[in-house]
């Protein structure tokens, strides 16, 4: 008759084994001692000698094992084993993966694609000029920076409807790029109102007098265009004539 070791895991699902030097190993089943409590025993083969070394192993999903290692006695008059704990092992706690980087910045792509990331980056205000002044110069930035040079605001006099000396509405691009035609554009459907939302929608040829250099991009090109530039937005000092190669 085997000799019983008996453990009240927790959680009492966990996987029980019991591991005897001089034995094979031995897996743990349900049980429920004299009082009542649910726990696993381990049956000992009667063929264990008392006194030598064993491992108890515990394991359950979504927790950390655990592993005890120490003498198993085993008592022949009541057929009871007991582990004398004398070895604990930790377990390592697990390392935490290096943080991820984050994604480069989207760039590039079509004049309605790079709109759409400005609209999705800035979170613009569309129902007021301010709002749309400020997404149209991002936009306007944008698209000179990462599709062509020849993009670039339109020049507003005083009195009419304009933003900071420019279109709060439309941008301008001088010659064709990347399979756009030059002309001017509107990138707001109904600005300044609650219907108001990106769109790229082609208005009429440009305009090249009314071209205004985008603040902060740099006056660069694939072929060489004079043209004069009117001084409304701030420029570099050179920027009265734009010569772009």
């Amino acid at each position: 008759m085997p000799y019983g070791l008996t453990v009240f895991p927790n959680p009492l699902d966990a996987r029980v084994a019991l591991t005897p030097d001089s034995g094979v190993q031995v897996v743990g089943t349900p049980t429920t001692d004299p009082a009542g409590r649910q726990g696993q025993v381990c049956n000992v083969p009667d063929s264990t000698p008392s006194g030598h070394g064993a491992t108890l192993e515990l394991s359950a999903t979504g927790f950390l094992p655990l592993r005890l290692r120490g003498f198993l006695l085993v008592e022949p008059s009541n057929k009871v084993a007991r582990l004398q704990v004398d070895d604990y092992t930790l377990t390592p706690e697990p390392t935490a993966p290096p943080p991820t980087e984050p994604p480069p910045p989207q760039t590039g792509g079509s004049p309605m694609d790079i709109i759409n990331r400005v609209f999705n980056e800035t979170h613009p205000d569309l129902t007021t000029v301010t709002g749309c002044g400020l997404f149209t110069e991002d936009v306007c930035t944008a698209l000179h920076d990462q599709h062509s040079t020849m993009w670039g605001h339109i020049d507003k006099d005083p009195g009419q409807n304009q933003y900071n000396g420019h279109a709060v509405d439309a941008v301008m691009l001088l010659a064709p790029a990347s399979g756009t035609n030059a002309g001017i554009y509107d990138i707001i459907y109904s600005s300044a109102s609650s219907e108001a939302r990106p769109v790229f929608n082609y208005v009429e040829p440009p305009n090249y007098e009314d071209w205004v250099y985008p603040a902060g991009a740099a006056t660069r090109g694939a072929f060489a265009i004079t043209f004069h530039i009117p001084r409304r937005i701030p420029r570099p000092p050179d920027a009265n004539q734009i010569t772009c190669w």
